[in-house]
């Protein structure tokens, strides 16, 4: 989800002030009477004309979130499936009509994040209107208000509202459906129910309030945009768990023993059949909620051989997705809790195109089946294809047959993994059995590859080699690269998309791909990033969206080090040049890195676009990985690395299971011997210091700007002693002056060099 996103991938738009739900696509295989009448009741969803008020002094409190409703009107909406799910508030036809909304981000960075879209630190904002969902204990906690003092219905004041209303509580509402649908549904309490509010500001506009309890995040604000061709986004202002809060639940539902069955038509259409084990949660109800790319829908769905309703939200086909849409599974029954239980789902859709150059592009590579996130699983794979086709993906080869005309590939996994991937082309192969691994190199017969595929193998197996002997070897035997269009790569487990400029020779490359660094990124950094994915991702995943920099970035500096070792220290500190360089460039007046920190991970890709979040996610990622290798020391980083790889395998990383473990192995003289002032300024928060420094006999002084006033480090001074040995000596140093008397018989004290640490040099 890949990693998921913080929020639901589109909210409702607020262009005609309202949530719609005849989006539903509900597909009874069995006459289920209450999940089609709650289709049909939220797609006539409207206000009650009976529990219309006009109300003064309501207040709503969900973590760091509040809402005053000062004055104003609230009608409630009609009962679905026997509850009260909306309401709808507005100040119009009222005299002194007013609401607030007050939230105070607990940190630093979300307290930044929110004031480069609203200006201010902290959410304080006047309200003309605003929609509510919820399907926590919000209904009863306004009608407890109502009654004291007492507040008498104003059934009149509906008519006002009637129409408008009817078009707030019906417009599409992009995931928002499924997630009512559920909740209505399942068997989860009151006090874990969401609540989600539509805001008509005065001043910001349109934006929304989400507070989800059992999220890792429950607290999340930001505004759709609009994307190209008629798409929306989820625009993220700020996420956070609320102060006081109780760790995020753990979930105990999840997905084992995938098998896919899959058959990819001559027009590139697909239709599958997927079966996996669930295990069902104590909230589940008669639900299973699942993610898919909105480029495929479900035909048709069984739960323990059961016949089962399929909730799915149409969407426009052209949305790029980058992630999946909820679709929901109802039961006729409650399923078990804690229990297995076999499920069976059929979806067909289009996920594979033709590109101009003849050859063949997997968009939807993340979100082709349905899945959950996070999820572990072993994955048996059966692909069937056009004979003149090859199919690669995740697994070991079980077998490759051709018969009338259809190309059979099956594959298996020897572990459990948290995804799955394949490529499809017209392929040449090559193999090459290395010690314990089976590398496979395919490449498009409609190019002119003039580094051949043997070559390849070579290649790879090298990387494997040292990869191997500095961590450990890799629980799987088979290892496939295939070709991609385009500049990137991307690694699934024991499967890599290259791209396919990395094949050619670097004088054989289109001249828009032939420069010095372009031509180090294909040739010598490309290959080993993605093989490293093979570890870092796959091996071990990422327990949350936060985490997700930590794989980026131990891949792209598991290449560097590549880099280092073929090409000397003087190529890693060229582009760890390069790297500081685009992190300082300027982008409308600010630098490209305080679009925010690493830990917001593809927030950054979609609020900042994708420049941003590959130099700050890749590039300052590398840069965090490399100050602490230095701090740390080559032997324990390398150890580090090790421990984490061994400790999580198949489990879930997260950066506090990071900073604990390398926190274990820092050297004792160090100073930040929990290394929490580290990870709040490099990886929490923004900021790359210009540093003026001066030393005199013992005396250093040392400026800090370009930074904000919270930021601070651990500095390592490089100082001679009575014999003229270097010596390092830790301070710690916040922005603005610091000044410092070092210890007897140190003198001519410098910064540490710029190859080794991430700041500018003010002169």
């Amino acid at each position: 989800m890949s990693s998921q996103a913080v929020s639901p991938r589109s909210w409702i738009s607020w262009c005609s002030l309202v949530v719609c739900c005849s989006g539903f696509s509900v597909r009874p295989v069995r006459a289920l009477d209450t999940a089609v009448s709650v289709a049909a009741e939220l797609s006539q969803l409207s206000i009650d004309p009976a529990q219309t008020y006009r109300v003064r002094e309501l207040e709503i409190a969900r973590g760091d979130i509040k809402i005053y409703l000062t004055e104003g009107i609230l009608a409630f909406a009609k009962p679905v499936a026997g509850k009260t799910i909306a309401a709808v508030f507005t100040t119009s036809h009222t005299d002194a009509g007013d609401a607030e909304i007050l939230v105070l981000p607990p940190t630093r960075s979300e307290r930044a994040a929110l004031a480069s879209f609203t200006k201010a630190p902290n959410l304080d904002e006047h309200l003309q209107s605003a929609v509510f969902f919820f399907t926590d204990e919000t209904a009863q906690e306004l009608r407890r208000q109502l009654e004291d003092p007492p507040v008498h219905p104003a059934p009149e004041d509906e008519k006002e509202l009637a129409d408008t209303a009817a078009r707030v509580l019906r417009i599409d509402s992009g995931q928002i459906d499924v997630k009512l649908a559920r909740a209505l549904l399942d068997n989860h309490a009151a006090a874990r129910g969401f609540f989600y509010g539509i805001l008509g500001g005065r001043s910001l506009g349109v934006f929304d309030v989400i507070y989800e309890p059992t999220r890792f995040e429950p607290i999340s604000i930001g505004r759709v945009t609009a994307l190209e061709e008629g798409a929306q986004s989820f625009q993220v202002w700020c996420s956070f768990r609320p102060r006081r809060s109780s760790p995020p639940p753990l979930s105990t539902s999840s997905i084992t023993d995938y098998r896919l069955d899959t058959v990819i038509h001559p027009d590139l259409s697909l239709s599958s059949q997927a079966r996996f084990q669930y295990r069902a949660s104590s909230e589940d109800g008669r639900t299973v909620s699942l993610e898919l790319s909105s480029h495929l829908h479900l035909t048709s769905a069984r739960i323990d051989g059961q016949p089962a309703e399929v909730f799915q939200h149409t969407q426009d086909a052209q949305q790029p997705l980058r992630r999946g849409a909820a679709i929901l599974l109802v039961a006729g029954a409650p399923l078990s809790t804690n229990s297995t239980h076999e499920v069976e789902v059929s979806f067909e859709g289009s996920v594979v195109r033709r590109t101009a150059s003849g050859n063949y592009f997997v968009d939807e590579r993340n979100s082709w089946y349905p899945f959950v996130t996070p999820m572990l699983a072993t994955f048996d794979l059966t692909f069937h294809c056009p004979q003149n086709l090859r199919v690669v993906s995740t697994g070991e080869l079980i077998s490759d047959e051709v018969a009338n005309g259809v190309r059979t590939v099956h594959r298996k996994t020897q572990a459990a993994e948290p995804l799955a991937g394949f490529n499809l082309g017209d392929y040449e192969a090559s193999t090459l059995e290395h010690g314990p691994y089976r590398i496979e190199v395919f490449g498009n017969k409609l190019e002119q590859i003039v580094n051949s595929p043997a070559e390849l193998p070579a290649q790879a197996a090298s990387i494997l080699d040292k990869y191997t002997a500095r961590w450990l070897p890799l629980n799987i035997h088979s290892l496939a690269i295939s070709p991609i269009e385009g500049y990137f790569g991307q690694g699934f487990p024991g499967l890599i998309y290259l791209s396919s400029i990395s094949y050619l020779r670097e004088e054989d490359r289109p001249a828009q791909f032939r420069n010095a660094q372009l031509d180090s990124f294909f040739s010598e950094m490309l290959l080993p990033h993605e093989i490293a994915h093979q570890w870092w991702g796959c091996m071990v995943s990422q327990a949350d969206y936060r985490t997700a920099w930590l794989f980026e970035a131990m891949s792209n500096y598991a290449a560097l080090e590549f880099l280092e070792e073929t090409k000397g220290r003087a190529a890693l500190d060229a582009v760890l040049g390069r790297y500081r360089k685009d992190l300082l460039a300027s982008d409308q007046g600010k630098t490209m890195e305080s679009a925010g920190p690493v830990d917001f991970g593809e927030r950054l890709l979609d609020n900042n676009g994708i420049r941003a979040w590959h130099n700050i996610i890749y590039e300052k990622g590398a840069w965090i990985l490399h100050m602490l290798r230095l701090r740390m020391g080559d032997d324990a980083f390398h150890t580090l690395q090790t421990r984490l790889l061994s400790d999580f395998q198949g489990k879930l990383l997260s950066n506090e299971d990071f900073r604990k473990l390398a926190a274990e192995l820092l050297p004792a003289e160090q100073t930040d011997k929990t290394l929490s002032t580290f990870f709040d300024n490099w990886i929490y928060s923004t900021g790359i210091p210009w540093m003026k420094f001066r030393s005199a006999g013992s005396n250093v002084s040392l400026k800090i700007s370009g930074v904000d006033e919270g930021f601070a480090l651990d500095l390592p001074l490089r100082c001679n002693d009575a014999s003229g040995k270097e010596q390092v000596e830790w301070v710690h140093a916040g922005a603005g002056d610091n000044s410092y008397e070092m210890p007897e018989g140190r003198k001519a004290c410098q910064l540490p060099k710029q190859t080794d640490y991430l700041y500018q040099l003010v002169n």
